[in-house]
C-alpha cells in the first residue's frame, strides 16, 4: 500500500538550555529545530526504520529492515527508488541493521550477522564480504569494520579487516552480569536476563563521513576513529553525579517486575533482578556523529519523566567540547542540516520525521 508524503511546516523551535549548577559553568549551545517533513504516515508504510543515511546531494535512504529493502528519497522527501529483498544471493539483506554512504561514495549494509554489501547509490550491488562470527557490525572505513564476539565470561568490541582478521579491541560486557540462574519447577537451572538502557552497559557504536565513535554506556570515554581504525580523537567528560534517587532505584525495580510479569517468569525472578540494579545510571546513551561534529546524549537527571528533555553534548570530531543543550528526543541520524526522528503514530505504524537544525553558541 502507498500513501502520500506529509510535509509539517512551522515555527522554529528554540531548545531549552539545562539549569542544573554543573551545567552553568560549562559552554552554553542552541539547537534550533526548524521545519519537518514526515514520511511514512500515509502512502508509504514502512514495516521498521532501523537506520537512516545521507550523501552528498541530500538524498537519504532508510533501511527497513523487515521488509529487507531500502528506500531512497531526495532531500525533499521525493521517493526516487528502492532497492533489495529478502535472501542469500548477491544484493540480498537477511539481518540488516545499518546502512552507511562511505567516503567512497557507496553505500554499506551491514547485517547483524557476518555480511556487509555494497552498493551504488543506484541500489546496484557490487561486492559482498562475509565477517564469520562478527556480531553487530558497524562501518570504519574500506578494509576496517566494527563488531563484537561472544566470549566465555563476556562479549567484546573489536575492529577487523576484511579478511576478517581482529586488529584491535576495545570494551567488554561481562556476559551475566545482570542475570540470575534459578531452577524451574524440575530443579533445572535457567538463566534469566533482563537489560535496561538505563544501568547495563551498552555497547555504543556510530559512524559517517570517515569517522567513527566507539565506546560504552557506563563510562563517558569515546574513541575517535579514523577509516584505518586510528584513534584521531576521543572524548571524555564528567558532567556530574549519576547517583540512582530512591525514586528513580524504585521505577527501575518496578519495570523489572512489570517484565517478568508479562513474560509468566516466577516472581523470585523478578526480585532477584532487582537486586542487580546498582547505585549510578549509565553516562552515555547514545552518540551521534554528523559531518561536523560528535552529539554524546545522556540520560536526564530524572528518568521517571517520560516527556523529560534529553541531554547533549557537542564536540568537534577531534573531540574538543563545545558545549551543552537538549533535544526533546535522541535522533537515528544527524546531518549537517538535518535530524532524522523514528515516531511510532496510535495505531503503531512506524514512520520518519526529517527536521532541518541549526546549531550555535548561546549569547
Amino acid at each position: 500500500m502507498t500513501r502520500p508524503l506529509l510535509f509539517a511546516l512551522g515555527l522554529a523551535l528554540m531548545l531549552p538550555i539545562p539549569s542544573s549548577p554543573a551545567a552553568k559553568e560549562d559552554p552554553l549551545i542552541k539547537i534550533t529545530l526548524g521545519p519537518s517533513l514526515e514520511i511514512g504516515r500515509r502512502d508509504l508504510l514502512f514495516a521498521s526504520i532501523s537506520s537512516v543515511c545521507e550523501d552528498e546531494k541530500g538524498d537519504f535512504y532508510v533501511l527497513d529492515r523487515m521488509e529487507f529493502k531500502v528506500h531512497r528519497f531526495s532531500a525533499a522527501g521525493r521517493p526516487i527508488g528502492t532497492f533489495g529483498r529478502k535472501g542469500q544471493g548477491p544484493g540480498d539483506l537477511q539481518a540488516s541493521a545499518s546502512i552507511v554512504n562511505t567516503s567512497g561514495g557507496e553505500l554499506a549494509v551491514l547485517e547483524d550477522l557476518s555480511l556487509v554489501s555494497f552498493f551504488d547509490t543506484e541500489g546496484v550491488f557490487r561486492r559482498r564480504i562475509d565477517l564469520n562470527g562478527r556480531l553487530g557490525l558497524g562501518y570504519v572505513g574500506p578494509d576496517r569494520f566494527y563488531g563484537w564476539v561472544w566470549r566465555p565470561e563476556d562479549k567484546q568490541q573489536i575492529l577487523v579487516d576484511g579478511r576478517n582478521a581482529t586488529l584491535s579491541t576495545f570494551d567488554v560486557q561481562a556476559r551475566d552480569a545482570f542475570s540470575v540462574v534459578l531452577p524451574d519447577e524440575s530443579g533445572r537451572a535457567v538463566m534469566f536476563n533482563y537489560a535496561s538502557e538505563y544501568y547495563v552497559p551498552e555497547f555504543l557504536f556510530d559512524h559517517n563521513r570517515a569517522l567513527s565513535a566507539v565506546g560504552i554506556s557506563h563510562r563517558y570515554r569515546i574513541a575517535l576513529l579514523d577509516e584505518s581504525g586510528r584513534e584521531v580523537g576521543r572524548i571524555e567528560r564528567d558532567p556530574g553525579p549519576r547517583k540512582l534517587t530512591g525514586r528513580e532505584r524504585a521505577y527501575l525495580e518496578q519495570g523489572v517486575l512489570e517484565f517478568v510479569k508479562a513474560k509468566g517468569w516466577p516472581p523470585r525472578v523478578g526480585r532477584e533482578l532487582g537486586k542487580k540494579v546498582p547505585e549510578t545510571k549509565n553516562a552515555v546513551r547514545a552518540v551521534r556523529i554528523s559531518p561536523s561534529r560528535v552529539l554524546v546524549f545522556r540520560f536526564p537527571p530524572d528518568i521517571t519523566r517520560r516527556d523529560a528533555p534529553v541531554p547533549v553534548d557537542a564536540f568537534t570530531r577531534r573531540g574538543e567540547f563545545l558545549g551543552e543543550a537538549e533535544l526533546p528526543e535522541v535522533p537515528l541520524h544527524v546531518s549537517d542540516k538535518a535530524m532524522y526522528f523514528v515516531r511510532t503514530d496510535a495505531d503503531g505504524n512506524v514512520y520518519l520525521v526529517r527536521t532541518e537544525y541549526a546549531m550555535s553558541a548561546a549569547r
